[in-house]
C-alpha cells in the first residue's frame, strides 16, 4: 500500500470516530451519560460547557451560580476531566453526602492531582485512613487549655500590635490596604501557635512576605487548572508554569526549614502542646514514624487553614460593616458594653458574650464563605434523599456562595447583609451546619472553627472599639473575588483609618 494510501485511510478512520464521537456526545463532555432526568444549560459536542465556563471570564464559581439560579438546587453539567457533575445546594442532599453516606464520597483522583504539589497528602488533600488519623492528631491542638494558655495569649498581643499600627496610621492617615494587614495577623499568630516561630509580618508591614506571595500564586494557579482540562500540558511553556514550580519550591523548602529548626531546638521537642511534636512522634498502623515529606504536608496545611480563613473573613467583614454603618453602630455599641479603655482586648471566658459580633462574623460567612465551591467524586451508585440518583464516578457539587445568596435557604433578604438573621431565625446563633455550611459539616466539620471565630472576635472587638475604617474612592462595591480556591478580594482593600468620636 503507498504512503498516501495508508495516509488516506488513516484520515478517513479518523474523521469516522470523530463522526461516531460527535454522534454519541452532541452537547455534552466526551465519556459522559446523557442525563434527561436532571435539567442544565446545554453543553458543546465532547468538550460540555468548557466554554461556557470561560465565556466573559466568570470562572467556574460563577457559572455555577448562574446555573443554579436557572435550573435550581439540582442542576448538572459536563465538563472535560470532571465528567458529569451533579449540583446539590439544597441541605438535605448537603447532610446525605457529608453525613449520611459520607464513606461514598470522597475528595476526587483528579483535584487530588491539580493540588497536590501544594498540599501533597495533607488533611485537606486524602480520604479514609490517612485523613482520620491527622484529623485525631490535629483534635489535639484544640482543647480548652490551649485557649485559655496559649492562643489568646497570642492572639492579645498581635492585636496590640495591629492597634498600635493603627495609631500611626489614624494619625498619619495614611491610605493603606486591611486585607493585607489581616492576612499578616493570621500569619504570624498562626505560626507562632503551632510552630513558636515569629515571622513579625506584622512588625514590618512594609516588607512582602514571600510565603504569601507564593501561595497566593498557587491558588489562583489552582483555580486555572480546575478549568483548564490541559494545564498539565500548557504549564510545561508558559510564565504561569514555571513560577508555579518555583512557588511551589518555595512552600516546601519553607516548610522543611520549619521541621529542621523545630528539630534543632531541645526546648521545642519537651514540649507536649507542640502541634509538630505530635506529629513527630506519631506512628503509622506499621510502627514508622512520619517521614520529612509527611510532616512538610501537616505544616503546609496547617498555615493554609490559619492563615486564610480569618483573613479574608475579617476583610469581607469590614467591608460588609463600612458598607452598612447601621450594622456597625449596633456592633459598636455591644463593644462599648464590654470593651473600656482599661479592658480594651476581649479575653476568652468574655468572648461568648459578644452576641452580635458573632452574628456579624457568621453572616459574613453565610455571604463570603471561604471555600465557596466544593467538590466530591461518588465512588458507588447512590440516590439523593430527593430521588435523584448519582452514579459511580458522577462528581456531586455544591456552591456555599450559592447557598448563601438562595432566597430558598435563606428568605427574600438572603443577599443582604443582616446579622439579625441569626437571632430571629429558630436556627440561633448555631444554624444546622448543612444550611450554613461555610465551616464544612460532618466528621469532615472544620476543627478549626472556634479557633477562628474566637481569633476574629478579639481582634475585630479591639479595632473597632477605638477605630473606624472609611474606605478609599473610586473602589469596585462590593469588590470582585480573586482567582483562587478561597475567596479573597481580588484587589487591595484600600481605606484610611480614624479615630473614633
Amino acid at each position: 500500500m503507498e504512503v498516501v494510501e495508508i495516509i488516506t485511510v488513516v484520515f478517513v478512520g479518523l474523521l469516522g470516530i470523530l463522526i461516531y464521537l460527535l454522534i454519541k456526545y452532541p452537547d455534552r463532555s466526551i465519556g459522559t451519560k446523557p442525563r434527561t432526568d436532571l435539567n442544565g444549560p446545554k453543553g458543546y459536542p465532547l468538550i460540555g460547557n468548557l466554554l461556557d465556563i470561560h465565556k466573559d471570564n466568570k470562572g467556574l464559581l460563577m457559572f455555577m451560580c448562574e446555573t443554579l439560579a436557572k435550573y435550581g438546587p439540582n442542576a448538572t453539567f459536563t465538563l472535560p476531566g470532571m465528567g458529569r457533575v451533579i449540583t446539590i445546594n439544597n441541605p438535605e442532599g448537603i447532610e446525605h453526602v457529608l453525613k449520611t453516606n459520607f464513606e461514598n464520597y470522597h475528595k476526587s483522583p483528579l483535584l487530588y492531582d491539580i493540588v497536590y504539589k501544594v498540599f501533597g497528602d495533607g488533611i485537606f488533600n486524602t480520604n479514609g485512613n490517612a485523613w482520620r488519623m491527622q484529623r485525631k492528631l490535629s483534635s489535639h491542638l484544640f482543647n480548652t487549655r490551649n485557649f485559655r494558655e496559649i492562643f489568646c495569649v497570642v492572639f492579645k498581643k498581635d492585636t496590640e500590635i495591629v492597634l498600635n499600627t493603627l495609631d500611626k496610621l489614624a494619625r498619619t492617615g495614611e491610605t493603606f490596604d486591611l486585607q493585607d494587614l489581616f492576612f499578616r495577623f493570621t500569619m504570624d499568630s498562626f505560626v507562632k501557635i503551632t510552630f513558636g516561630i515569629d515571622l513579625k509580618c506584622l512588625e514590618n508591614p512594609k516588607e512582602p512576605v514571600k510565603f504569601a506571595s507564593a501561595f497566593d500564586f498557587a491558588q489562583r494557579v489552582i483555580s486555572n487548572r480546575i478549568e483548564n482540562p490541559f494545564w498539565k500540558f500548557t504549564e510545561l511553556f508558559t510564565e504561569e508554569g514555571r513560577t508555579m514550580r518555583e512557588s511551589c519550591d518555595y512552600l516546601s523548602t519553607f516548610a522543611y526549614d520549619i521541621i529542621k529548626n523545630h528539630r534543632n531546638n531541645p526546648e521545642a521537642l519537651k514540649n507536649p502542646r507542640d502541634i509538630l511534636n505530635i506529629f513527630m512522634n506519631a506512628q503509622h498502623d506499621n510502627g514508622e514514624k512520619l517521614s520529612d515529606k509527611e510532616l512538610r504536608d501537616v505544616v503546609i496545611n496547617f498555615i493554609i487553614a490559619g492563615r486564610d480563613t480569618t483573613a479574608q473573613t475579617l476583610s469581607w467583614m469590614m467591608y460588609n460593616l463600612m458598607a452598612e454603618p447601621s450594622v456597625e453602630e449596633k456592633l459598636v455599641k455591644e463593644v462599648n458594653s464590654l470593651l473600656t479603655p482599661e479592658n480594651p482586648i476581649s479575653n476568652y471566658e468574655n468572648i461568648k458574650l459578644f452576641q452580635y459580633t458573632q452574628a456579624a462574623f457568621y453572616e459574613t460567612l453565610r455571604l463570603h464563605p471561604i471555600v465557596p465551591k466544593t467538590l466530591r467524586i461518588c465512588l458507588k451508585d447512590d440516590v439523593l434523599p430527593n430521588g435523584i440518583p448519582i452514579y459511580a464516578g458522577d462528581m456531586v457539587n455544591w456552591s456555599s456562595w450559592s447557598m448563601g445568596r438562595d432566597e430558598r435557604i435563606w428568605g427574600n433578604d438572603a443577599k443582604q447583609f443582616n446579622p439579625e438573621r441569626f437571632f430571629n431565625s429558630e436556627d440561633g446563633l448555631k444554624p444546622s451546619q448543612y444550611k450554613f455550611v461555610s465551616f464544612n459539616a460532618g466528621p469532615r466539620l472544620c476543627l478549626g472553627q472556634h479557633f477562628a471565630t474566637v481569633e476574629a472576635i478579639m481582634l475585630a472587638t479591639a479595632v473597632l472599639r477605638k477605630f473606624k475604617f472609611e474606605m478609599v474612592p473610586g473602589q469596585k462595591c462590593p469588590p470582585d473575588y480573586a482567582r483562587s480556591i478561597t475567596l479573597p478580594m481580588k484587589d487591595p482593600l484600600l481605606v484610611k483609618v480614624r479615630y473614633r468620636g
